[in-house]
């Protein structure tokens, strides 16, 4: 498998500590759901657990698109979480409610504030988990404090991962996509449903971080979504970025065709749908594991989303460049804040030990400034422009703008390169893409810029590592830090409760209203393509302009120039 494979997997772990009490039921036409009361500070939420909004996607319905769920006659019991969808374990096992997995686990979670009643009309935020499509849970977040602070229904959902959500093989008529259509029917229930529980079925916002940002982000560029959702909150990952689309999906189809035994049968699809879930597992965990050594160094998804002609007929990239295009339009027509924190870079951390194997140096002392400039440079710029560069100019000027011989600081800046090219520059094509002469909706940005609150998840870290906010670090706030420090025992400053209040009122606000904007919390000031405002979140909260401007300069302006007519080959989809 290529090197240096890129898992997009957050660390943040997120714990609630509340009290069980009366069950309650919701009438749908689906059939009766039994749910239950939880007293939160004082205050009731409602939570229904475990809601099916799709036939199990098993046997003849693997790798196919999800079919909606059929209902239940008497009272379905969702008063307990389901199971995660199949997946490759992660630190984050020991943390789930249920730590089941299974295939049948197309599923979402509601949570309803101080009432129940069909006519509140409350707003809907419904959040799409990341962990690199391969890991994670829609039930390790729990949507309490949201719903409480801003009367807001909150819906999470899972989705099908990792090999069962994203096999891409067309010759064998996989198509793939499978977690995205996953994603899209939950809307549908969320659209036909949510009345039931009071949500308000025309004011959505469709919300994820990492690749569950990428994810939102795509659904936003899907114009047959109209309708499902209105507002969109794409944390650490946009449509346009190199992560939204998943470059080696036909290889990968033959090298687990092969590894499973199906390459030679006379009907791939139908020998990777009767291989048992567990074994099928186990033959992805076993051909995706990142930093292969003695191959040309890429960043790839290990298994995501493609182009498939149906979701996506075209890249992202191009149906956002066709301002004629029916997905330019629908994306421009919903409120949108996408975002960051400050050290996205802290992702490629989980490749740098394979790079350092490989160029035979200790990652402790930091990175040479030579694979930097000869490896790492190339190929971020690979991957960036998403085509074979291969131009010593574009790579000397790589070099001389992250470049040092100061390893430590070779280290951070390499993090720094990483970061600009994969996440901050393709959050301000989009951001520009969506407002530029656009009356029709509000554009926001932000950078989040506090550490994830518990030494322990970064204590692995290298040395030269400064304590910045590492992937998935807002995540904590957003879903309530108090929690985690009653739960950790931790220390949390005073300033990051107020940030965590802060942040929470910011988006319940654009759920209900498309500005994040009122009396209790800082100005935030919307995006335009020529002052750039965003919302820096730090211990105080302030308003800065062009991120990081010279930096995204080179990769908007000074590379494109340089590069004109010095790239080959097309993308890299499908390769």
């Amino acid at each position: 498998m290529r090197a240096a494979q890129v898992v997009l997997i957050y660390t943040a772990i997120l714990l609630t500590t509340t009290s069980c009490h009366d069950p309650v039921h919701v009438h749908t036409d689906v059939g009766t759901i039994l749910g239950i009361t939880e007293i939160i500070n004082n205050e009731t939420v409602y939570q229904f657990r475990n809601i099916p909004y799709a036939e199990p996607p098993i046997g003849t319905r693997r790798f196919k698109k999800p079919v909606p769920h059929g209902g239940w006659s008497g009272v379905l019991d969702c008063t307990r979480f389901g199971p995660s969808c199949m997946q490759q374990h992660s630190i984050l096992d020991k943390y789930v409610p249920n730590p089941n997995q299974s295939e049948d686990c197309l599923s979402l979670n509601v949570y309803v504030p101080r009432t129940l009643s069909s006519s509140a009309n409350r707003s809907v935020m419904v959040f799409v988990f990341g962990g690199g499509f391969l890991v994670g849970q829609g039930m390790l977040y729990d949507g309490s404090y949201l719903a409480l602070t801003g009367d807001t229904v909150v819906v999470t959902l899972n989705y099908r991962l990792g090999v069962f959500g994203f096999l891409a093989y067309p010759a064998h008529g996989l198509h793939g996509n499978y977690g995205l259509w996953d994603q899209r029917l939950a809307l549908e229930w969320v659209h036909a449903h949510i009345a039931d529980f009071g949500g308000n079925p025309n004011s959505v916002t469709l919300f994820g971080q990492s690749a569950g940002g990428f994810s939102v982000s795509l659904q936003a560029i899907y114009p047959q979504n109209k309708g499902l959702f209105h507002r969109v909150i794409a944390h650490s990952g946009v449509a346009e970025g190199h992560f939204a689309i998943w470059h080696h999906a036909y290889e990968y189809g033959d090298d687990i065709g092969t590894t499973a035994g199906c390459a030679n049968t006379t009907s791939y699809a139908n020998c990777m749908r009767n291989i048992p879930a567990d074994k099928l597992l186990q033959v992805q965990n076993s051909i995706s594991q990142p930093g292969s050594i003695g191959r040309k160094l890429e960043f790839d998804l290990i298994v995501g989303p493609v182009v498939d002609g149906d979701f996506l007929p075209l890249h992202p990239t191009e149906l956002l460049q066709n301002k004629n295009s029916q997905s330019y339009h629908f994306f421009r027509s919903l409120d949108f804040i996408t975002g960051n924190v400050d050290t996205e870079g802290s992702i490629v951390l989980t490749s740098l030990p394979s790079i350092a194997k490989e160029n035979n140096f200790n990652l402790s002392d930091g990175v040479p400034s030579e694979v930097f400039c000869q490896e790492i440079g190339p190929a971020l710029l690979n991957a960036y422009f998403e085509k074979d560069v291969n131009c010593t100019s574009a790579e000397t000027l790589l070099c001389s703008v992250y470049g040092t011989k100061d390893k430590p600081k070779q280290a951070q800046q390499t993090l720094e390169a990483y970061a600009d090219a994969l996440y901050y520059t393709p959050s301000v094509k989009i951001l520009g893409d969506h407002s530029e002469g656009n009356n029709e909706s509000s554009t926001y940005q932000y950078v989040f810029k506090r550490p994830i609150p518990d030494p322990a998840l970064t204590k692995g870290y290298p040395p030269w590592w400064q304590n910045g906010s590492a992937h998935g670090a807002e995540l904590y706030y957003l879903f309530r830090i108090y929690d985690y420090q009653a739960n950790h025992s931790l220390n949390v400053p005073e300033y990051d409760k107020s940030l965590q209040t802060s942040i929470l009122k910011y988006w319940t606000n654009f759920a209900n209203t498309g500005n994040p904007n009122s009396d209790d919390v800082p100005v935030w000031e919307s995006y335009d393509a020529v002052r750039q405002n965003y919302c820096s979140m730090d211990t105080t909260i302030s308003q800065e302009q062009h991120l990081y401007g010279s930096r995204q300069d080179l990769w908007l302006n000074r590379l494109p120039r340089l590069l004109h007519g010095n790239v080959t080959g097309g993308p890299l989809i499908g390769k």
